[in-house]
């Protein structure tokens, strides 16, 4: 397969993303209060106790100099707001990333597994909401797949989130590290032929079993799957850009090409990756 440098220096600015995002599909903006909250000491920290679970969560999710820190202002949420499930689940996830540290990069082996362990006990404590079993299924699969190299135990993640949540939409600030490099682009004076192009969780689950899947048939079975449920996607024009650099697969790829860039979804990069490795064959 072919890595020209650029595109790994590309797909590690995506996942070098992760760290930066928050974990929750609400808007992650701090309002403050008219007058200021007051401050409650936890875990050897003051921390200001906001009205709402939404407004706590948020400062949660805010720049904090010192991790411990931010744990101990996820982990108040669940002394504040019990009832609040969706955000405390969101707090959940949270803290289960915290277990890869500043850099995922440079966790230890055994961080990973903690953070596995969190990220089952969010999808066995809240089940009722998919928004979060679909973010702890897709951080199980990376886990598995990019950090321990175990693709035959994170594929199937994937696999149950196309299955599972086939049209479930990703939020505002979508914690995926393919979504936070690619959606923002935009061209001045090139429009999608549709509104809005699609950002579901399965359109990006599918680019994963592609990239990850050792069998060919469930490499071709997932793009296609991909072309005809997310053809208006940026994880499609992924699709064909990883497809045409492995030559098992390029063909493949060629006859959708022009197809996928007259939708005008890709941004002008993307666009010109594609190209340029479609030349190459």
């Amino acid at each position: 397969m072919k890595k020209p440098l650029a595109i790994i220096i590309i797909f590690l600015l995506f996942l070098a993303a992760l760290v930066l995002n928050g974990c929750s599909d609400e808007p992650t903006s701090l309002s403050l209060p008219k007058s200021d909250p007051p401050v409650v000491s936890f875990q050897g920290f003051k921390i200001p106790q906001f009205p709402t679970a939404q407004g706590q969560l948020n400062y949660a999710k805010s720049g904090f100099p010192n991790p411990e820190e931010k744990r101990a202002a996820l982990k108040i949420l669940f002394k504040f707001f019990p009832e609040a499930r969706l955000q405390c689940g969101n707090a959940a996830l949270g803290l289960a990333y915290m277990n890869l540290g500043y850099d995922y990069r440079f966790a230890a082996r055994q961080d990973y597994y903690n953070a596995i362990k969190d990220y089952r006990n969010v999808i066995k404590n809240f089940k009722e909401y998919p928004q979060i079993l679909v973010k702890a299924n897709w951080y199980l699969g990376w886990i598995h797949c990019d950090l321990l190299k175990e693709k035959k135990i994170g594929i199937p993640y994937f696999r149950h989130i196309v299955k599972t949540y086939p049209n479930f939409q990703m939020g505002i600030s979508s914690p995926v590290p393919w979504v936070s490099l690619v959606y923002p682009v935009t061209v001045t004076g090139k429009q999608p032929t549709k509104n809005t192009t699609n950002k579901q969780w399965a359109s990006l689950a599918l680019l994963e079993i592609i990239r990850h899947a050792p069998n060919r048939n469930e490499v071709f079975n997932a793009f296609d799957l991909l072309w005809k449920n997310y053809q208006n996607s940026v994880p499609t024009g992924l699709a064909i850009k990883l497809l045409l650099q492995d030559e098992r697969y390029a063909q493949i790829a060629m006859p959708y090409i022009e197809k996928y860039l007259a939708l005008n979804i890709a941004n002008p990069y993307l666009e010109r990756e594609i190209r340029n490795n479609a030349k190459e064959y």
